[in-house]
């Protein structure tokens, strides 16, 4: 890229920004555009004056509160100390001011690291009408303003982050810098499960490649087969990429360890994927090496062990079906706790319809 299209490209993101920010003056003081704003707003607000939250929200879900344990509190978090960290810059900057902001800096910052990547890998054309696409659909202004306050440009940040920095590790040389592309992309996954339960779908995206390498490079440079070493080195890379989130989030947050309501199968969207990729591996390499008559046939054995991967995943989904994951994990599917309600009685599918429709196009 030439400094004039690097120009453009700064363009186009700073005019996502720009109109992600107009008419926030109209905002009546204190007040956002959307509910659950207003939720990580009061959580801020006891994690600046407390430090953490307590065990349970008895402002919700009384008599017994919401289990604080089950939900993913990083935004708020986050709020309250950015607030910390830059506040002594203006006594009239508040938590307020934080979260009205936070959503178009978030989804500019994301917009930016995926501008440019599509313009190193795809080019400068495809980086810029991508771009400006994602600037002004109109589905992502809305839930991208300033005012809205709302975590999804959180989210959309740090997937961004984390499958962009994953992928573009992928383009580099084996060495230091890729080492820590790798640890980079597995430690913003760890911040990604800890804001939405929702975030394995940024997971799946990496698995997806890793399944696309097994089936494909991996097997040319696998010692089993041919005595190179390469498959050992990318097996260490995968291990380091896990090792930066799968057992930090199991210790963590609850939520991973015996997950119930919006969390039961949140373990099983976000861990279990990436280490089905790292059990398949392994499985592939002793079978190789201890069974003689499927080393003329890497390929059949990982397209095989994939295919099971699939079947068993798909098995999963339908065993739970009663229970099943989109009712129970996903606020954008209908809940059973909403469905139990004596008094509202929710048409979900112009919601279901429209965050799903965002979220297909905003990762492209």
């Amino acid at each position: 890229m030439n400094f004039y299209q690097k120009i453009l490209l700064c363009a186009i993101v700073l005019l996502a920004c720009w109109i992600r920010v107009q008419g926030v003056d109209r905002l009546p003081d204190g007040q956002f555009t959307s509910n659950d704003a207003y939720l990580f707003a009061s959580q801020a607000q006891e994690i600046a004056e407390q430090g953490v939250l307590p065990a349970r929200d008895m402002h919700r879900w009384l008599p017994h509160g919401r289990d604080n344990g089950q939900i993913f509190p990083l935004y708020p978090y986050a709020i309250a100390y950015t607030h910390k960290a830059i506040g002594w810059i203006s006594p009239k900057l508040t938590l307020y001011h934080i979260q009205v902001y936070i959503s178009a800096i978030c989804f500019t910052l994301g917009l930016g690291v995926l501008t440019f990547f599509l313009a190193r890998t795809y080019g400068v054309v495809f980086a810029a009408i991508v771009t400006l696409l994602l600037a002004t659909l109109p589905g992502s202004i809305e839930r991208s303003a300033a005012g809205f306050g709302d975590r999804d440009a959180w989210c959309w940040m740090l997937g961004i982050f984390a499958v962009t920095s994953y992928l573009w590790k992928e383009g580099m040389e084996p060495g230091r810098r890729r080492w820590i592309a790798t640890a980079l992309a597995g430690f913003t996954v760890f911040l990604g499960g800890l804001s939405w339960e929702g975030f394995g779908f940024f997971v799946l995206m990496i698995v997806g490649v890793e399944l696309w390498k097994f089936c494909g490079r991996d097997i040319e440079h696998d010692p089993a087969v041919n005595g190179r070493t390469e498959s050992a080195y990318y097996f260490k890379e995968y291990l380091l990429y896990l090792l930066m989130f799968v057992p930090w989030l199991y210790l963590i947050s609850p939520a991973y360890r015996s997950g119930y309501g919006f969390s039961t199968h949140v373990a099983a969207l976000m861990l279990l994927p990436p280490l089905t990729v790292l059990v398949l591996r392994g499985a592939r390499y002793l079978l190789l090496k201890y069974v003689e008559q499927l080393r003329p046939h890497p390929l059949k054995l990982a397209w095989g062990l994939m295919l099971l991967s699939i079947a068993a995943g798909i098995g999963y989904i339908f065993m739970h079906s009663a229970g099943t994951v989109s009712l129970s994990s996903y606020s954008c599917a209908v809940n059973t706790v909403i469905l139990s309600s004596p008094f509202i009685q929710p048409t979900i599918a112009p919601r279901k319809t429209s965050k799903s429709g965002r979220f297909v196009i905003r990762p492209i």
